[in-house]
């Protein structure tokens, strides 16, 4: 039995800006004996926070029960049990910072910050065999601020507006300047996304240096004196003097800091598409999209309608630019699994090569090729993550351009959008994205991918048992995230697929032992077996006897994601009605005890086939929807 600790911590910047605590260590504690548990375990972790010292932290190392890292969304998981000593008590919690997210790197690193949040006695409610508690918790920002003040971690958050309609600006960029004494800092840009959102990170060190640095570092005040600059297309929008600098709002500002900026009119829009994720195959990701409800989600991340579970390789479509975009972008995905109810997300990693077919084309290479008379218009793929494609040659009434039609996969999962742009006689051709384009091909079996033997260790399962619980499967649920960004800057757009079922499992079986098989062990996409019970009787091979009056038909189905199936009659008519399967929540069709009776007394003398035919609703979410199994016997009637 296990105690499963998951939770998601965030900081503030400022009240309308928040921040996943990324990348960070969680470390839990026994209570002390020198500590009054019960005040501590209610108390308000406003009123708990420390920051610590060495010393603090050195004198509770005896105890430390566990410690996990965050992942990029601020989430952990703890799996608490013998080996831990741990049985459901109430733990402190700390945060161990070795730095803090979206730090700029820089030379000579601030040493390591640990904090304690609170004392917290988790509410467990068992599930199966283990029992699990799930906590959130937002540092407010007078606690969180001053820990990325150590680090010397400053940051702008702030919002663009249209100044008359307060409506979000996305695309344009804006930048932060400080006032100084000799000369103004330019403490970085970035791009809005499309709520209007942008973010730019700095350093102690970006408004502390002067022309004599790192001689003479100089500032009148402690913190910078903030001035903006938003731009679009080579188009100035906002160009504040750098008196409002020294505004009494703007002047000496802290490490953390949110404005709210506007503009005048609407900027010149862009006439480059902005980078989304749309669709799973045919299916649209977004409720709001006008064909969500013929070719959807379920709120259990199933394919709808029709209630489809997805397979194998799946193609997560959307928009991208063409290679005309003067803003070099890049995008990728996240997952993250939901636990066995559906409902509290695990960690959140990103989609890296392994996990994308180099099959994927996010677009086309079109370009003009010369045959020795003539300039021929022509394509070809562009792939992703296909650093073997072949390379296309380019020929020119000069020097032939050959062209390697790939983006590589760098680390994070990152594709960068081709920048190609010459689509010129002589020219290499320029990079055509679209609306409707793979952003990347998704192996699913590295997301989810289980194999059962229902033949070893024995006994070997008999058409009519149960499959055992151990050995059955479940629907397994994720949440898909999408961001693009400037290469390795400023977010410019992000959406998710918020739940999306994945199944890929196989069963190795004997459908029916007593019977020789071709095959018998190749694993099968479920469980399919029928057998009668009239013909199972003797050593293997047996069963050739006949038949009379009586069939009892002994069957098992099973899968996850199985929808439907029947049993049925292949001879000579009048054959008996065939019968519709019922299948269990956890998708499971068994006969009943004895197995299921058929009266064959009125068939005439012949020989017959008894088939089993189950459904699945499965699919990759483009060329095939719903999988087939069949099971059958021959038999003959006296």
């Amino acid at each position: 039995m296990s105690y499963i600790f998951k939770g998601r911590l965030c900081g503030y910047i400022c009240r309308e800006c928040l921040e996943p605590l990324s990348r960070v260590k969680v470390r839990i504690y026994r209570a002390r004996k020198d500590q009054d548990v019960p005040s501590l375990a209610v108390a308000d972790p406003k009123e708990t926070f420390a920051i610590l010292t060495d010393e603090q932290v050195n004198a509770k190392q005896s105890s430390l029960i566990a410690e996990v890292e965050t992942a990029e969304d601020g989430s952990f998981s703890f799996e608490l049990g013998d080996r831990q000593k741990y049985k459901g008590e109430p733990f402190e919690v700390d945060v161990y910072c070795g730095t803090v997210p979206h730090r700029k790197p820089g030379p000579n690193p601030p040493p390591p910050v640990q904090f304690s949040i609170t004392t917290l006695q988790p509410r467990w409610r068992q599930l199966e065999n283990d029992f699990i508690a799930g906590w959130e918790y937002c540092l407010p920002y007078r606690f969180w601020c001053p820990v990325r003040l150590r680090f010397g971690a400053w940051v702008i958050c702030g919002h663009v507006t249209d100044c008359k309609q307060h409506a979000p600006i996305a695309g344009v960029k804006v930048r932060a300047f400080d006032v100084d004494w000799l000369q103004d800092d330019d403490l970085g840009s970035a791009i809005t996304d499309i709520n209007g959102h942008f973010r730019i990170d700095y350093t102690t060190d970006d408004f502390t240096r002067t022309p004599f640095s790192p001689l003479i570092n100089f500032e009148c005040v402690s913190g910078p004196d903030l001035y903006f600059r938003i731009e679009a297309g080579g188009t100035v929008l906002l160009n504040e003097p750098r008196s409002r600098g020294r505004a009494p709002d703007r002047e000496n500002v802290g490490n953390c800091f949110c404005v709210d900026l506007c503009i005048e009119g609407t900027p010149p829009p862009s006439t480059n598409t902005i980078p989304i994720f749309r669709k799973v195959g045919i299916y649209n990701v977004d409720p709001g999209d006008p064909n969500f409800a013929a070719h959807g989600f379920n709120a259990d991340g199933e394919a709808s309608p029709g209630n489809f579970g997805f397979t194998g390789t799946v193609r997560l479509r959307g928009a991208l630019p063409n290679g005309n975009d003067p803003t070099a972008l890049e995008y990728h995905f996240q997952v993250g699994e939901y636990d066995a109810a559906g409902m509290a997300l695990g960690p959140v990693t990103n989609i890296e090569a392994d996990k994308i077919a180099p099959t994927t084309v996010i677009g086309a290479l079109e370009y003009w090729d010369w045959d020795g008379f003539a300039w021929i218009h022509r394509f070809a793929d562009w792939y992703a993550n296909n650093p073997g494609a072949a390379p296309v040659t380019v020929h020119t009434q000069g020097a032939d351009i050959v062209v390697v039609p790939n983006s590589n996969v760098d680390p994070g999962g990152w594709i960068k959008v081709p920048q190609l742009n010459d689509f010129s006689f002589g020219g290499s051709g320029w990079f055509v994205g679209g609306s409707d384009v793979d952003l990347i091909q998704l192996d699913t079996t590295k997301l989810t991918s289980e194999s059962f033997d229902l033949i070893a260790p024995p006994p070997v399962l008999q058409a009519g048992e149960h499959v055992p619980a151990a050995k059955k499967s479940r629907k397994h649920r994720f949440k898909l995230f999408f961001t693009a960004r400037v290469v390795a800057g400023a977010t410019v757009s992000t959406n998710n697929r918020e739940k999306i079922a994945f199944s890929n499992t196989s069963y190795k079986q004997r459908r029916h032992p007593n019977w020789p098989e071709i095959n018998p062990d190749q694993p099968r996409l479920g469980v399919v077996s029928l057998n009668i019970a009239e013909l199972m009787g003797g050593a293997p091979g047996a069963g050739c006897q006949h038949l009379n009056t009586d069939l009892h038909a002994l069957y098992t189905a099973y899968h996850p994601f199985a929808a439907s199936g029947s049993i049925y009659f292949e001879g000579p008519p009048v054959l008996p009605a065939s019968i519709a399967l019922a299948f269990a929540a956890d998708g499971e069709s068994v006969s009943p005890a004895g197995g299921h009776f058929f009266d064959i007394s009125a068939l005439q003398p012949c020989a017959y086939i008894l088939w089993m035919q189950v459904n699945f609703n499965l699919t990759d979410g483009w060329t095939f929807f719903g999988t087939v199994d069949w099971d059958h016997l021959a038999f003959c009637k006296v």
